[in-house]
């Protein structure tokens, strides 16, 4: 169960993430997961990339969306638990120093949905059986050298 005292933080290097338009895409590199992100799950999982605590992130989102932040603190909860659950964060060792927490742009009022993480595990094989992520220190493909263990007899 998350922590409201807890800072969390995206759990890089492990994922990676792009956001497109109003959605944020993030892939679980190790388990082959990818999930979308939409609305305040999407910006919220961008203020993740500074390590925040619920507390923090919720006072952040109410300045966009049209709810308190003790309201987006409490859908905060069950949404860190999903990140959780999916390895997408990962609790801070410790808090970084950095300035407040703030979402890019000025809108206000928009309509607050709670966030939710939708998760797909339909492609995880095929993802995980890429042989691009056995690249060694010479680049990737490599061709098999002449009288090499892969040559034939």
């Amino acid at each position: 169960m998350a922590d409201n005292q807890a800072y969390y933080r995206v759990n890089t290097p492990g994922v990676l993430y792009e956001q497109f338009d109003d959605e944020l895409v993030a892939i679980n590199l190790d388990s082959g997961s990818y999930h979308s992100l939409v609305g305040a799950a999407a910006d919220a999982f961008l203020l993740l990339a500074s390590e925040a605590s619920i507390p923090e992130l919720a006072v952040a989102l109410s300045r966009k969306y049209a709810a308190t932040a003790a309201q987006i603190e409490t859908a905060l909860g069950g949404f860190a638990d999903q990140l959780l659950k999916e390895k997408l964060i990962a609790v801070a060792p410790e808090p970084a120093t950095r300035a407040p927490l703030h979402l890019p742009g000025n809108q206000t009022g928009v309509a607050f949905v709670p966030p939710n993480v939708a998760a797909y595990h339909d492609l995880q094989s095929l993802f995980l059986l890429d042989p691009i992520h056995e690249v060694g220190e010479q680049g990737w493909p490599q061709a098999p050298s002449p009288g090499g263990p892969d040559s034939a007899p």
